[in-house]
């Protein structure tokens, strides 16, 4: 499979499970914060001609190592139709992809379970791009519950994704980055300065 279709199949898995608000095994993960603040590390690739990506509704800044491209997705789900903008960057030379998304579901945020919804999220993952969980942890991000998964492929097991989610539960909104590797390196320092760049603005309940 080539890699630039790797982003469309990780965008569909993402967001099909999170709207059927799946349950999942109950499974204890070790807990843990992310932060999204730099370090002296991170702060040194992004100086070096990042570009600083904002959201077009305003939502959410984020830094991709040179501009990144936009594709638009429609699904109909048992929500109704969801309309999301997929933010991606795929390094010319090397064999890996930047990607963030985010959509917000047309439910009331009483009637919705974060957490069943990030089980699905995960689980869906793996079983539609027939990938295992290697790591998971339970991450968040201004209070937004979340998750860190690493996913590598049973068809090929050098193709590793590592995958933040997080749901803002007065969305709902969710938020998807992914750092996609062919080589299933995903120990780099670039990867780090992209995730932990990501930064959600002040007053994004209203998104669309």
């Amino acid at each position: 499979m080539r890699l630039s279709l790797i982003i469309g199949i990780s965008s569909l898995i993402t967001i099909l499970p999170f709207a059927s608000n799946l349950d999942a095994a109950n499974i204890l993960y070790p807990s843990s914060k992310s932060s999204s603040e730099f370090t002296q590390t991170n702060i040194i690739y992004l100086a070096d001609n990042w570009y600083n990506y904002k959201a077009k509704d305003g939502s959410y800044t984020i830094y991709f190592p040179q501009k990144p491209q936009e594709e638009n997705l429609s699904l109909n789900t048992p929500l109704g139709k969801l309309n999301a903008l997929f933010v991606f960057y795929q390094y010319p030379e090397e064999k890996r992809i930047f990607y963030v998304s985010h959509v917000k579901y047309p439910v009331e945020p009483s009637q919705y379970n974060v957490e069943k919804g990030l089980d699905g999220a995960r689980d869906g993952a793996a079983q539609n791009t027939n990938s295992i969980i290697v790591s998971e942890k339970r991450i968040s991000y201004k209070g937004f519950p979340g998750r860190e998964i690493i996913f590598q492929s049973r068809e090929r097991p050098d193709l590793k994704t590592l995958a933040r989610i997080y749901i803002d539960p007065n969305g709902p909104i969710l938020y998807t980055l992914q750092v996609i590797a062919e080589d299933g390196n995903l120990d780099f320092p670039e990867a780090k300065a992209f995730l932990d760049s990501f930064v959600v603005l002040e007053g994004v309940g209203n998104i669309q």
